[in-house]
């Protein structure tokens, strides 16, 4: 009998894990777990969050031994082009250690490499956060010492764009796109024949606001900002990367809340809404700049892209540049079953981590 690939997908707050036989999903479910476990380092919820897998697998009535290779979510590693890497001594170092930052996320490889020591196969991750395709024009800033860096929704922005170019009977390296993900954060990304050359660092306060983000941000503004509250480096970066954007305005990072306050008549909910969707507008005007105005489809994605309010209030700034494609919510899980599936079929497309080497 052909065997399952197994997909594990760790956030803050749960545990998503999966059963795919070739590209069709047999079963998947969602673990939440509660604020004891959530609120401990990384390395101190592995021991549940392994249990867990464990326990689905009994639940799905499917023994380990069935597995033939685990795909995860990458975590915070270096910058890496696109693609499928096997989690090996150098990756597992680098999400044990924290050294680019320590996430939740980082858990999913380094629980996908316990259990693939355990049953003797291989696990792998797709498409990281820190994918960093930028060209070089991107990387710039104007200040020198400081660079721009890559960090967005990568798996799902290659996702949606690879299932859109499979839609139309095309490559998705033939095919120039801008890929809009908008979930607590938003990302823009600029695709150009397979690679993401410019996008928005969705973390770490650049592009439009978000549900939760701040995006860019006056720089003289934040300094005063900063002078005026006294706060900490930690504290800031908190502020920028979690408690801005809607969340900072009006208290609640929830659209559908907000949605339903502005057809109730409340007015500074529907100002805010639409300064987010006129900053969403003039990224993706950006990304088309930088394709030269040669684009062949704009894409969204996320859970905000459900709100069909939001994205009225985008298109018309967005609708003479390309045709439009939503697709609501995320592929996340369909995006690491493919990545292991792929290199399952044909080796060569296998990439392999190598840590960074220090010059100290």
């Amino acid at each position: 009998m052909e065997k399952f690939i197994l997909v594990l997908n760790l956030g803050s707050t749960t545990t998503k894990v999966a059963l795919f036989r070739d590209l069709n999903c047999h079963i998947v479910k969602t673990y939440s777990h509660d604020k004891g476990l959530i609120s401990r380092g990384i390395n101190e919820q592995k021991s549940v969050r392994y249990e867990t897998i464990i326990q689905f697998l009994k639940d799905s009535k499917v023994a380990p031994e069935e597995i033939s290779i685990v795909a995860a979510r990458g975590g915070l590693l270096q910058p890496v082009e696109g693609g499928t890497y096997l989690v090996n001594e150098d990756m597992l170092d680098d999400l044990t250690s924290g050294k680019y930052g320590d996430h939740a996320s980082n858990l999913s490889g380094i629980l996908a490499a316990e259990f693939a020591g355990d049953y003797d196969i291989e696990a792998v991750i797709t498409d990281p956060v820190v994918v960093d395709e930028l060209c070089i024009q991107a990387q710039y800033t104007g200040i020198k010492g400081i660079r721009r860096t890559s960090i967005f929704h990568a798996l799902n922005q290659k996702a949606v764009a690879r299932k859109y170019a499979a839609g139309i009977n095309k490559n998705y390296e033939d095919l120039n796109l801008i890929v809009i993900h908008m979930g607590g954060g938003i990302t823009v990304g600029a695709h150009h024949l397979g690679r993401v050359i410019d996008v928005n660092n969705g973390l770490n306060g650049d592009g439009p606001m978000s549900p939760t983000r701040a995006g860019s941000l006056p720089v003289n503004g934040l300094l005063k900002y900063l002078d005026r509250h006294n706060l900490s480096h930690q504290e800031i970066n908190k502020l920028i990367s979690k408690q801005g954007g809607l969340l900072s305005h009006l208290n609640t990072e929830d659209v559908r809340d907000i949605v339903a306050a502005v057809e109730k008549g409340d007015t500074h909910s529907a100002e805010v809404l639409e300064a987010m969707a006129f900053q969403i507008g003039k990224e993706i005007g950006a990304k088309a700049a930088v394709l030269h105005g040669q684009v062949d489809q704009i894409i969204f994605t996320g859970g905000v892209s459900r709100s069909e309010y939001v994205m009225d209030l985008i298109k018309p700034y967005i609708s003479f540049l390309a045709p439009i494609t939503v697709y609501p919510g995320e592929l996340e899980m369909e995006a690491l079953a493919y990545g292991a599936y792929t290199i399952e079929q044909d080796r060569t497309l296998l990439k392999t981590y190598r840590a960074e080497v220090s010059h100290d």
